[in-house]
């Protein structure tokens, strides 16, 4: 990759209160992508095949249906720990930022402790909507995850290091007994797998991997090394499973081994989160180096065009998705040091998202096609994650000048 010398526009600090502002004034309600059974249409009660069918329709449509079906906008668990992360990163490295974000952080902290999934460990997280899926099963509203819970501990990281909470440590070390207690786990010669959810047992790359971060997270706070045979032996699964061209799939059969070849914006959260874990306990492996260099090679050079768009599956281009763009801007710019071009890239890629996916308003639309352009407003998937990109972009900037 040529590194692009551009500096970033003069408007991005505009761009970063306006969404702020943004998010606040919705007071953290939304829509989301799989969200058509908080409509006041029971429309499991017309079976699965319907139930299914709908939820994928409402999904994928330019239209978003969700008013006429009377879906009602919610607070996503995974979007306020998005937010919590953005608001105290923003806090702690003194970028612009709205009156009253120390507030609103706290009055998201607060609603995190207090909404949690009940019933399991420790304290967990899922999603706030009934999510029918393909095998004819259904996965309810705030049946927790690793995922969701794994992000939300990301925020409450960010959070601690701002205001010292104690009850942060709480909450993590509560999280950890979630993952060990509830969530299967998979262990064969030396590597360990942590499954998605309590559901079922699986083999999902990044799930593993952010299982593993809250345990480093507890032992981060907790300034001890307990959970470090776990964490390598996660590490060890996770490079057992790396492609010799540095890509990642997304899954493997826990009966066959056969790997679910799907490449997308994984391929950043799995370098991402080896990183945080080396960060942590310290770890000078050559082997993990090898891994993350190799890992974000692939993702810059084979995912994204050179003008910045991410790649929906690679190799498949279209449509070009939010989420893919946002995870771009984070990955690239927490490898700065990596490449001299990563950076000057991750500004690329958020140039690109602001002249082709961000609305008058100020908002970021889902997903853009070859002659049209899907706007539905999403909060948590399009607004906190573009949120917290161009937070990450900002705070590498400053650092490289």
């Amino acid at each position: 990759m040529e590194p692009n010398e551009e500096p970033i526009e003069n408007s991005s600090s505009k761009n970063l209160l306006n969404l702020q502002d943004y998010c606040i004034q919705q007071r953290y309600h939304g829509y989301s992508l799989y969200d058509s059974h908080n409509s006041v249409i029971p429309f499991e009660k017309f079976g699965h095949r319907i139930s299914f069918l709908t939820n994928q329709v409402v999904k994928r449509s330019p239209i978003n249906l969700r008013k006429i079906l009377g879906v009602k906008k919610g607070v996503n668990p995974k979007g306020m720990g998005l937010l919590l992360h953005s608001y105290s990163l923003i806090i702690q490295h003194d970028l612009p930022q709205v009156d009253g974000l120390l507030k609103a952080s706290e009055e998201i902290f607060e609603w995190l402790y207090e909404n949690y999934s009940k019933g399991y460990s420790g304290k967990c997280w899922g999603y706030n909507y009934d999510w029918p899926r393909s095998d004819g099963s259904m996965f309810h509203a705030y049946k927790p995850s690793v995922v969701v819970t794994a992000f939300i501990a990301r925020g409450l990281i960010a959070y601690y290091k701002v205001t010292a909470e104690p009850r942060v440590k709480e909450l993590i070390k509560s999280a950890c007994e979630f993952v060990k207690n509830d969530i299967h786990c998979t262990i064969k010669e030396g590597e360990r797998c942590y499954s998605y959810t309590p559901v079922q047992r699986d083999l999902v790359v990044n799930a593993n991997l952010l299982a593993a971060e809250l345990f480093a997270y507890d032992d981060f706070l907790s300034n001890q090394r307990k959970y470090l045979k776990e964490v390598k032996e996660v590490l060890a699964y996770t490079l057992s499973t790396q492609n010799s061209d540095g890509s990642w799939y997304y899954s493997h059969s826990p009966v066959t081994g056969a790997p679910k070849k799907q490449i997308d914006f994984h391929q950043g959260y799995v370098v991402d989160s080896i990183d945080i874990l080396i960060d942590i306990y310290k770890l000078e492996n050559p082997t993990y180096s090898e891994s993350i260099k190799k890992g974000v090679r692939y993702y810059a050079e084979k995912q994204f065009d050179k003008t910045g768009f991410c790649y929906w599956r690679f190799p498949k281009v279209w449509p070009i998705d939010i989420h893919n763009q946002s995870q771009g801007i984070i990955t690239m710019s927490r490898f700065m040091n990596l490449n001299k071009g990563y950076l000057p890239f991750a500004n690329t890629i958020f140039k690109w998202t602001l002249a082709n996916m961000k609305a008058p308003a100020g908002h970021f639309y889902y997903q853009k096609y070859p002659w049209f352009t899907n706007k539905t407003n999403y909060f948590r998937w399009n607004q906190c994650w573009m949120l917290l990109a161009q937070v990450k972009l900002m705070i590498a900037m400053n650092k490289e000048q």
